[in-house]
This record gives C-alpha cells, structure tokens and sequence, in this order.
C-alpha cells in the first residue's frame, strides 16, 4: 500500500469508528429501555404470584422467570446486551486498525 492509500484508509477507519460510537449510542438506549421493560415485568410476576397465587416469596422469583412474556423480554434484553458487547468490540477493533495504520505511515513517510 502506498502512504496515500494508507492515510485514505487511515481516513476512512477514523469515519468508521465515529459512526460506531454514535451507533453504540443508541444500541445503549435500546439496552436500557429492553432492561427497563423486562425488570418491571419482571416485578409484576413476582408480585402476582405472591399476592394472586399464594406462592412463597422463595420460589416467586424463579417462576416469574418461566412466565413466557417475561423469558421473552429478557431474551430481548439479552440480545441488546450483545449488541451493545459487539459494538465495543467493534470500537476496539477499529482503535487497534488505526494505530496500526498510523504506525505503517510513519514507516512510510520515515516521519
């Protein structure tokens, strides 16, 4: 790669990595909004059971667990989650990719 190519693509990896960010922005704000959701359903169940069905403070939680619409929140909040992970994986990545390419047009310009 020449030094023009490199600081083309040094460019384009520094564009990158802010879209990544303002992206991990709003991956954020849908990871709370899905915990915010599945922790008051989750409340919610406990609570029924325990008052409506009479089960022990004990077992509440982990069948609250079981309810169906409340696996299904935290399944969707577990995949928020991941997003969110993958996303700074991603920032990492494109950190290490520019240093890397700094360091290769330094080399390259013996600057």
């Amino acid at each position: 790669m020449s030094g023009q190519d490199l600081v083309l693509t040094l460019r384009e990896q520094r564009a990158l990595l802010i879209d990544t960010v303002q992206a991990m922005k709003v991956i954020g704000r849908q990871l709370a909004q899905a915990t915010k959701e599945y922790k008051i359903a989750l409340r919610k169940e406990i609570l029924r059971l325990r008052v409506e069905d009479g089960v022990a403070w004990t077992a509440c939680y982990d069948l609250a667990l079981g309810e169906e619409s409340v696996a299904e929140l935290r399944f969707k909040r577990d995949i928020r989650q991941s997003d969110y992970d993958v996303c700074i994986e991603k920032i990492n990545s494109l950190k290490l990719e520019i240093r890397l390419l700094e360091g290769e047009i330094k080399q390259e310009w013996g600057a």
